[in-house]
């Protein structure tokens, strides 16, 4: 549905941002246009409208949150992972080196 026949049908002006919680209602909605804005102005009237709205509208700034935060590690993670692959490379020298090490003690001990 579209906001220009939600308005025809309500007579109610809401602003472009909760007429996208409005939509998705919609979209659940088990009905055609007319009986879900009669359905929504029935919701409206008995305030159940006001806390879908704050519910769905808190479920899509936790998300966004959620989404920054996980870009944010996601961030930290390519930050970092040229350094583990770095300390990687240096303990496998260690280890050769360390072996190499075993290896001339061991020889010393012999002479």
């Amino acid at each position: 549905m579209m906001y220009s026949e939600f308005y025809e049908r309500t007579k109610t002006e809401i602003s472009l941002d909760e007429y996208h919680y409005v939509e998705e209602s919609y979209y659940e909605f088990e009905g055609n246009k007319d009986e879900f804005c009669k359905a929504w102005l029935k919701d409206v009237k008995s305030g159940k409208w006001a806390m879908e709205y704050k519910l769905r509208k808190a479920l899509d700034d936790q998300k966004a949150e959620y989404e920054r935060q996980l870009a944010e590690k996601d961030e930290t993670i390519d930050f970092y992972r040229p350094f583990y692959t770095e300390v990687g490379e240096l303990r496998k020298k260690l280890n050769t080196a360390q072996v190499h090490l075993e290896a001339i003690v061991r020889d010393f001990r012999t002479i």
